[in-house]
Parts: structure tokens; C-alpha cells; sequence
């Protein structure tokens, strides 16, 4: 990976998560499930998945993003729990 000029200056991690939940909103996501998508996935895939979402320019973007995600859960994984409510064995 490269290594940032120092003229160039970092986002912040929740301007990043901002961001991304603010152009999901565009694509036509709810806000429900844009916060929950945030949460679980990590900020760079989705910002990848955004990219290659507006590159092609599909008719319904919701849709694309969503299968892409979908797609790419194989490759990345969720780094939270699905299910919040259920207890832990241990």
C-alpha cells in the first residue's frame, strides 16, 4: 500500500462512515440498513463497492450495491456479529 504525502490529509474514520451511509441514501438504501451495513462491513469494501457501483451506472444502484455486497461477503466477511441478541456459549 502507499504511503500518503503529508500535504494530503487523512478523513477520519467517521466522516469516511458518514460518507458512505450518505451516498447509500442516494442509491435509495434506508437509513436503517445503511447504518447497519456500515457497521458490519468494513469502510474500505464499501467504498470500493460504491466506486465500481457508480462506474457502471446501473438503473437501480440500491440493488447493485446490494448484490455486490452479497458477492463479496465471501471474500471479506462480516467483522461483526449477525445476530446481536443471541447469547454466547462460552
Amino acid at each position: 500500500m502507499e504511503k500518503k504525502n503529508q500535504n494530503e490529509k487523512e478523513i477520519s474514520h467517521y466522516a469516511r462512515k458518514k460518507g458512505v451511509q450518505s451516498t447509500l441514501y442516494k442509491f435509495g438504501i434506508g437509513t436503517g440498513l445503511a447504518k447497519r451495513v456500515t457497521y458490519r462491513y468494513p469502510i474500505r469494501v464499501l467504498e470500493k463497492l460504491i466506486e465500481e457501483t457508480k462506474k457502471r451506472h446501473p438503473e437501480d444502484p440500491a440493488n447493485y450495491f446490494l448484490n455486490g455486497l452479497r458477492r463479496s461477503r465471501v471474500k471479506y466477511g462480516c467483522n461483526r456479529k449477525l445476530n446481536r441478541k443471541r447469547k454466547s456459549m462460552n
